[in-house]
């Protein structure tokens, strides 16, 4: 598995290459995506005077290009909580670097940068050839913006969330010769993702009534521009708790509560409004992107922390948390690599008819009413309606996990609340986005990751690339503000 840097965002940002088009990930049920021509436009055909069809072949580009280390993140975030960990045993990094260190700014803990910068890339020509194009209307080039801005504005964030006070470089939008782009502060650069995603929503709602190009798989119900901007707000809801919970802006949390309140949030239809969102679309054809996670029963490779199986609250009934019931198994086995052990795996991928299969187009939730709900618990938390979130709160405990409501009341402290808020955002929402590290991280509690083995740590965010810091003339690894 390559996880060397070999290309630095700056320099590359804007090189006259071969946009990411269709012929890289025909994403999964691509009956609805199948284009004759497999080879991507050039940056001079989009630049020059691009066709109506050429965007859209550019546009599915930019879709496939949201897949970019999904994989990665979810199994590399996995190892840094402790969701879980990597006993296949034919790398060892898995079970030192990524665990105890030192973090090497060419090996894993300088991975997913490379393919987040090339969908950028792709996302930035785009918008360049947007302006030039032949056979869209005014309403369908603001379309287009909004949707490419969306999904730039998340690659952003991602990015930033990875790096943390390392920040970013986020001007990259540059010649080929041009200097390497700046480094910006983790809360520049999360507010630089907000502020593009605010722009994005303007131009969806100005959209029209709908886009230029064929929507891919997963985004059922949000293929509209005024349904693509509810999930656009979603996004900005959830940039927007990040950017109060990590770097402690207040304001954040008033504006979050706005853009929920134009997303696709809701408390009617439970528990089935739960799954309503927008999903990473996997494929079990030949050359498309599988599910990462879903593998059998049998396999050795990715195992849960024994903590999730512990840490799960009873039922009234006594048994556990359903959430954890029917994403984790028991494997009947025990395997145990350099002192780290797994004997239950994640099958909530798998077929719940046959959950020792794996099933590798399964999709994965990119964001959902689940994830929004809790989103909003957070927001009425701290804005002043304590009921509301407590309420938030046990809706999600109800439909999901089965429990009883929560021992919460208005006149908890925010500690209590913190805890039974991370509580479920780590049931509803594991081996799916690395949410216990990412987590731990806002609410600085590192220190409650559980630590196997003397000699471990748990690392604060990723490292800069070792790339990125030579590009500057610094050694690396290095702190490029």
């Amino acid at each position: 598995m390559r996880n060397h840097h070999e290309t630095r965002a700056g320099r590359r940002a804007h090189g006259r290459t071969a946009l990411l088009g269709a012929g890289l990930l025909l994403l999964g049920g691509c009956g609805d995506l199948e284009i004759l021509n497999t080879n991507a436009p050039t940056v001079e055909t989009l630049t020059g005077n691009p066709t109506r069809e050429v965007l859209a072949l550019a546009a599915t580009g930019i879709f496939s290009g949201t897949f970019n280390d999904v994989g990665t993140e979810i199994q590399f975030y996995a190892l840094y909580g402790r969701e879980g960990y990597n006993l296949l045993g034919n790398d060892p990094r898995e079970t030192g670097e990524q665990i105890r260190g030192p973090a090497d700014p060419t090996g894993r803990n300088a991975a997913i940068w490379t393919g987040q910068y090339g969908a950028i890339r792709t996302i930035n020509t785009y918008l360049e050839a947007l302006p030039n194009a032949t056979g869209l209307s005014t309403a369908e080039v603001r379309a287009s913006q909004g949707f490419a801005k969306t999904l730039k504005a998340w690659h952003l964030h991602r990015l930033a969330v990875r790096t943390g006070q390392f920040g970013i470089p986020i001007d990259v939008d540059r010649p080929i010769t041009a200097d390497p782009a700046p480094f910006v502060s983790f809360s520049a650069a999360m507010e630089a993702a907000s502020s593009l995603m605010n722009e994005a929503h303007a131009d969806l709602l100005a959209g029209g009534g709908s886009f230029p190009f064929a929507m891919a798989p997963g985004y059922a119900g949000f293929g509209t521009p005024a349904t693509f901007a509810q999930f656009n707000r979603a996004l900005a809801s959830k940039i927007l708790v990040h950017r109060a919970t990590f770097v402690g802006c207040q304001p954040c949390w008033e504006q979050a509560a706005a853009a929920l309140g134009q997303s696709f949030v809701t408390d009617q239809g439970l528990p089935g409004s739960l799954a309503t969102g927008v999903l990473y679309q996997f494929s079990s054809a030949a050359g498309e992107p599988a599910n990462p996670v879903s593998e059998p029963l049998a396999n050795q490779r990715l195992w849960v922390h024994p903590s999730i199986v512990t840490g799960a609250q009873l039922r009234p009934n006594g048994t556990p948390d359903l959430r954890l019931t029917t994403k984790v198994a028991d494997a009947g086995r025990t395997n145990s690599i350099e002192g780290l052990v797994g004997q239950f795996k994640p099958i909530l991928y798998n077929p719940p008819g046959n959950p020792a299969a794996a099933n590798p187009g399964a999709p994965i939730p990119w964001i959902a009413n689940e994830e929004l709900l809790l989103l909003r618990a957070e927001v009425r938390w701290n804005t002043g309606n304590r009921q509301g979130a407590i309420d938030d709160l046990n809706r999600i405990r109800e439909h999901a996990g089965g429990l009883a409501p929560a021992a919460l009341t208005a006149g908890s402290s925010n500690d209590a609340f913190v805890t039974e808020l991370l509580y479920n955002r780590l049931y509803s929402l594991m081996w799916a986005q690395g949410t216990r590290w990412i987590d731990a991280r806002r609410y600085d509690r590192l220190n409650t990751i559980p630590i196997d083995r003397p000699g471990d740590t748990v690392f604060p965010s990723m490292i800069v690339p070792a790339n990125e810091c030579v590009a500057r003339g610094l050694g690396a690894p290095c702190s490029p503000l």
